[in-house]
């Protein structure tokens, strides 16, 4: 378990650096991330990478609070609280959008093999992030 503690510790710095290169490397080249909400698994250590990129770039100031880990054999699971501002696109012609504050509670899943990380699933409500965002 001191391995998976460790890797944890590793992808909730990434993270918190907001750096999609340094979490895509805890992934094998054939690891996934899955966003359960969205329908949308991404294969590919280049393409966790760039999804990632696209997220912190969609909520620059995102920072994750750890509420609780399990860990179960060769899987774990963090509840977490995501906070965020996301910048709406601007209408052309409308004036400049006000900044939303993004909170999401949220389950990271992880799966482990003997050589490491294999993928994680991340799951939060669709709805309330739409509605934050409005």
């Amino acid at each position: 378990m001191a391995d998976i503690q460790s890797t944890l510790d590793a992808f909730y710095m990434a993270y918190a650096e907001r750096d999609a290169a340094k979490a895509g490397a805890l992934y094998p080249d054939d690891g996934w991330h899955e966003e359960v909400a969205m329908s949308k698994r991404r294969t590919g250590r280049d393409a966790v990478v760039e999804g990632l990129a696209g997220f912190f770039r969609m909520l620059p100031d995102v920072t994750w609070s750890e509420e609780q880990r399990i860990l179960s054999g060769q899987q774990a699971a963090v509840l977490y609280t995501m906070c965020g501002t996301f910048t709406p696109r601007p209408k052309e012609g409308a004036e400049a959008p006000q900044p939303k504050t993004v909170v999401l509670k949220g389950l990271h899943l992880f799966e482990f093999s003997d050589d490491g990380l294999i993928g994680t699933k991340d799951l939060w409500n669709l709805d309330s992030f739409k509605q934050q965002i409005a």
